[in-house]
């Protein structure tokens, strides 16, 4: 029997137990092309069976020279330099997104700095022909980051400091950064995605990285203001934070989240989380990445994949996944693993 994988993640969501538990496998871009090549395919989405499929706004670089360090850099995995459309300056490498080198804010002020104005025609050029390569799979499209953005353009040390030191500032520049999003989220909603992702960590490890009193002043407005008007167009609201933010769940439900990504189960009790918030509140994600899939073997991954079916989607309001896009480090044999296994369960 034919599974209709995009009425699967909607009833999981309604929290209704479907027939088959939902999944979305997302890797890194080196694992992506070890999946191409082991299926013979370039739409891995369909080779490894996710139920949901990621659309993202396409990216405008700007490769710059190397730098001053560049010929310090002996690491094969090492790339270029780049400028995004905001004006940070990365440091690309070969098996992630890389990592920022240069901010535009050296100094706690938005004075001749401008927010970029996106050209949508081309950003979102290609979600036509996406929208319907993935038909019959629940669509989400990431429409930005709000705080995530903010510390890649000032720095995460500067902008906790900024918190205490210069708060009209930081209010100043998220009130901007929602704009960008409200934008950009205008202009996807014209097109037949399912939902709308907003990709923006608050936690670290063991804990939110500031208290959840000034996460409330300064985030909570803005993602009340996002959710609310994503609902508006009958869009189902994902959020992505890595880390520990069982604080703020809570929060996060008052204000209209309908799906957390990716509950790390390094850094939270997903159980607690399933029993305490499970009615209210979609987790998506759970399955270990950095140690359990890196060091289990094919066998074990099989049995954690059961379990976590068992324990987080009894009563729907779960969609397995990995806690993290799944990197390099996993043994290929594991991510084989897991994919038979989250296909082969049925409710």
């Amino acid at each position: 029997m034919k599974v209709d994988k995009r009425e699967m993640v909607y009833q999981a969501i309604r929290h209704n137990e479907p027939v088959h538990l939902p999944y979305h496998i997302d890797v890194l871009p080196p694992v992506a092309e070890k999946l191409k090549e082991h299926f013979a395919t370039d739409d891995i989405d369909a080779a490894m069976g996710n139920f949901m499929r990621w659309l993202r706004m396409e990216k405008e670089w700007q490769e710059l020279p190397g730098g001053p360090c560049a010929s310090a850099i002996r690491d094969a995995s090492m790339g270029g330099r780049a400028r995004d459309e905001f004006g940070v300056i990365w440091q690309q490498t070969s098996v992630n997104r890389g990592y920022v080198a240069e901010r535009p804010l050296k100094e706690p002020s938005l004075i001749g700095y401008e927010l970029p104005e996106f050209d949508y025609g081309k950003k979102l050029a290609h979600f036509a022909r996406e929208i319907e390569r993935g038909k019959g799979h629940f669509l989400v499209a990431w429409v930005g980051d709000l705080w995530e953005r903010a510390h890649f353009l000032r720095g995460l040390d500067n902008l906790l400091a900024d918190l205490l030191l210069h708060p009209a500032f930081v209010h100043e520049l998220l009130e901007r950064l929602e704009k960008v999003i409200l934008r950009n989220r205008d202009a996807i909603g014209r097109f037949p995605v399912d939902g709308f992702f907003l990709s923006d960590d608050y936690g670290s490890q063991e804990s939110l990285m500031m208290r959840p009193q000034t996460w409330r002043e300064f985030i909570k407005p803005h993602l009340k203001t996002i959710f609310q008007r994503a609902h508006q167009l009958a869009r189902i609201c994902f959020l992505h934070s890595c880390g520990n933010v069982s604080e703020i769940v809570p929060d996060l439900i008052e204000v209209g989240l309908d799906v957390l990504h990716p509950i790390q189960p390094e850094a939270m009790n997903i159980a607690l989380l399933k029993r305490k918030f499970g009615s209210d509140l979609t987790l998506y994600g759970g399955l270990g990445t950095q140690v359990f899939l890196v060091r289990q073997s094919p066998a074990g991954v099989r049995q954690e994949v059961k379990r976590l079916a068992q324990l987080m989607g009894q009563g729907g309001g779960y969609i397995l996944g990995p806690g993290i896009s799944i990197q390099h480090d996993v043994p290929f044999p594991n991510l084989l693993a897991l994919i038979e296994q989250a296909g082969s369960l049925a409710g």
